[in-house]
């Protein structure tokens, strides 16, 4: 609308709190003559703006990692413990059953293991279990985990990650160790990677690994010709014909 006078009113019913506003609007005369249409209508067009005051607490991060990683630390409260390669690990049921429903059934269901208090585990190593232990603890990404006692290259600890999250159900760690499997793929190490992402069942790594083989007109040569490539068309004959589908598109 346009005005036709400007100067400080106080809004009815403000208890006399000045405030800027119009006192004075536009004629009926002038606004039916200038912008009522034919039909009797006329549009108002408005602005609200909404004005937060910032939030007047400062909150610190979150913690609870690092709580419940000191909690696996101390051993305080821990009523299992696993025996792995021959080492000692202490955890909590309640813990590992809210994080896997592979544990939840093995700690906390029917199995012979719910009544143990000391479960042996086979076909992972100490290091392995140690990292996927302080994963389901702090919800830390692999490499944050003190691995610092394994002889494993990083490629080699987060193959075996992977496969441990796939035996526990453990989705977001299995991803995340794709992540770092992809993050550092090569040429040398595709088929390798390949092999992992279809034997621990990894789509969304399997995808990535084809893609790469798919890259142009043909497969990458140097790739074709390592070790892992070979194991790769002997293990997993059918995925030769997924590249050659991918090579083709």
């Amino acid at each position: 609308m346009i005005y036709n006078s400007k100067r400080r009113v106080a809004p009815k019913g403000s208890g006399g709190i000045d405030s800027f506003g119009w006192s004075s609007f536009v004629k009926r005369s002038v606004l039916e003559s200038l912008y009522v249409t034919n039909d009797g209508w006329f549009v108002v067009v408005g602005a609200v703006k909404v004005v937060q005051e910032e939030d007047p607490l400062d909150l610190p991060p979150s913690n609870i990692g690092s709580h419940l990683g000191l909690l696996l630390d101390s051993t305080a409260g821990s009523d299992v413990t696993f025996v792995v390669d021959g080492e000692r690990f202490a955890a909590h049921r309640a813990m590992l059953a809210a994080r896997s429903p592979v544990f939840k059934a093995q700690l906390l269901g029917s199995m012979a293991d719910a009544t143990m208090s000391s479960i042996p585990l086979h076909g992972i190593s100490a290091a392995t279990f140690r990292a996927m232990l302080r994963f389901m603890y702090t919800d830390a990404c692999p490499e944050e985990a003190d691995d610092s006692d394994s002889d494993s290259s990083p490629g080699e600890m987060f193959h075996d990650l992977l496969a441990a999250a796939d035996r526990f159900d453990l989705d977001r760690l299995k991803l995340l160790c794709a992540r770092k499997l992809w993050n550092n793929v090569s040429e040398d190490t595709v088929a390798d990677t390949l092999i992992c992402a279809e034997t621990y069942n990894c789509p969304q790594l399997k995808r990535k690994c084809l893609g790469f083989f798919g890259e142009g007109k043909d497969f990458k040569t140097k790739a074709v010709l390592t070790d892992g490539f070979a194991r790769l068309a002997m293990e997993f004959p059918w995925i030769l014909d997924e590249l050659r589908e991918k090579a083709g598109a």
